[in-house]
């Protein structure tokens, strides 16, 4: 058990024990995300806005395994934290069994793909999408459970060993990308290929982890009662909500993009998302974190020193964002010298970056997201998205036919995040205060 951070000691020692090998996952995978699109961007500008248009479909599909994990995670360190062993093992049975249903109806969906495609306005790059999209729609286990087990270890403590396979899989996706696409001439197939096999190896060893019992929670169905999965979806379903209602925006602002600026539109919002997916990097590691010690702190009622973590994480998050953005606006240019296939004027990258410079404002927003699934209060941060995302497309739609060029969709990104961060602010010290008073009212009456 030498892998499992002890969540009993000081909250935020834990805290950066189980983030660090997380940190280095996250940038690793930055790197792996940007030498990804590089390789894609090496074909021809069609396959590169097929894979860009189908991109939203594909984080679809991953947002199943990580919400389910995140709510299977939940339980468990809220379990864990009060010393339930039988409810934590009964909630990975049941994380389980929701994996399986949703995996067989997205292979189901395959039959439909033409029909998603045309309703996003893909019909330019219908024969490639699908290409594209057919293998992974058709294998969609390997995605769930890799990043479904990732987060089960995350609750017990164990950061390192999905770090470790995660990094393997990555490096080994890499190396497939140039075999597939340009050796074997498979195109935008092989790009699937290679992402399918290589997830596929770290779900299929995760998966033998447990099985093996190098686990602290077995899989074994002696364990199994109804009920649990009830409260895995409480928060795995708000989350997975917030990811599809953010991937429809995104299908939203391609539309718009389309019709304003063409291909290069799609393409560059998809190469601005990878840009910012390495920016918060670091972030994304302590949002991982926080989730799991969050949770094991809520479990054991220590609304303090849970307070005190989430103003620490906020502080060390939103100085991290500031950090990657200004650094970012200096070497800009040979960030986006590696797309030189989008082609496109000068100025419209300076709206790209204009937008990733709201990622201080998103980590208020991201950071109390986490604090909430820990919590398994997940159904909070629903709402929120659901509110930011009328927001911010409403903005958009008013000022689409003043502001042209894709300004439209900077504007409401920006308004939406600044505002939105406030809002989440003020509901987690809403929240953490009605925690602590509850648990003073509690004590008083025992």
């Amino acid at each position: 058990m030498g892998n499992n951070v002890d969540f009993n000691s000081d909250s935020k020692k834990a805290f950066w024990e189980f983030t660090t090998p997380v940190l280095v996952l996250t940038l690793f995978q930055a790197g792996y995300s940007f030498v990804d699109v590089f390789w894609v961007s090496q074909m021809n500008a069609e396959s590169f806005f097929a894979i860009g248009v189908a991109v939203p479909l594909v984080t679809l599909i991953i947002s199943f395994g990580k919400s389910i994990g995140t709510g299977t995670n939940s339980i468990m360190s809220r379990e864990i934290g009060d010393n339930d062993l039988i409810d934590t093992y009964n909630s990975i049975l049941h994380g389980i069994v929701v994996c399986l249903i949703i995996g067989f109806i997205i292979m189901l969906s395959t039959f439909f793909l033409k029909y998603i495609l045309e309703y996003m306005g893909a019909t330019s790059s219908m024969e490639l999408s699908i290409q594209y999209l057919t293998p992974i729609f058709l294998c969609p286990f390997v995605f769930i459970f890799a990043y479904f087990f990732a987060n089960t270890l995350h609750a017990e403590g164990n950061s390192k060993t999905p770090t470790r396979l995660l990094i393997l899989t990555n490096i080994l996706n890499l190396i497939l990308d140039p075999i597939f696409i340009f050796v074997l001439d498979w195109g935008v197939s092989g790009v699937s290929y290679a992402t399918i096999l290589s997830s596929g190896i770290t779900a299929v060893y995760l998966l033998y982890w447990y099985l093996s019992g190098k686990s602290k929670v077995p899989i074994n169905f002696r364990y199994f009662k109804p009920g649990i999965v009830y409260d895995i979806i409480i928060v795995a379903l708000p989350n997975f909500l917030t990811n599809s209602l953010w991937c429809i925006s995104m299908l939203f602002f391609n539309k718009i993009l389309i019709e304003q600026l063409g291909q290069i539109g799609v393409l560059l919002y998809s190469t601005a998302s990878r840009i910012e997916s390495i920016l918060i990097s670091p972030q994304k590691a302590c949002g991982r974190g926080l989730i799991s010690v969050s949770g094991h702190l809520y479990g054991a009622h220590k609304i303090e020193e849970l307070t005190d973590l989430y103003h620490y994480v906020l502080k060390v998050t939103v100085l991290m964002a500031i950090v990657s953005t200004v650094v970012f606006f200096f070497i800009r240019d040979y960030g986006f010298a590696l797309f030189s296939i989008t082609d496109a004027p000068e100025s419209v990258f300076y709206i790209a970056l204009a937008g990733i410079i709201i990622i201080p404002f998103n980590e208020i927003s991201v950071m109390s997201g986490k604090m909430l699934d820990g919590m398994g209060k997940s159904y909070h941060e629903l709402i929120l998205t659901i509110g930011i995302i009328i927001y911010e497309i409403t903005i958009v739609t008013l000022i689409a036919p003043i502001f042209k060029h894709g300004i439209c969709v900077l504007l409401g990104i920006v308004i939406g995040e600044v505002t939105f961060s406030i809002v989440y602010y003020i509901l987690l010290r809403h929240l953490l205060n009605k925690s602590k008073n509850d648990n003073i009212t509690a004590y008083a009456e025992s």
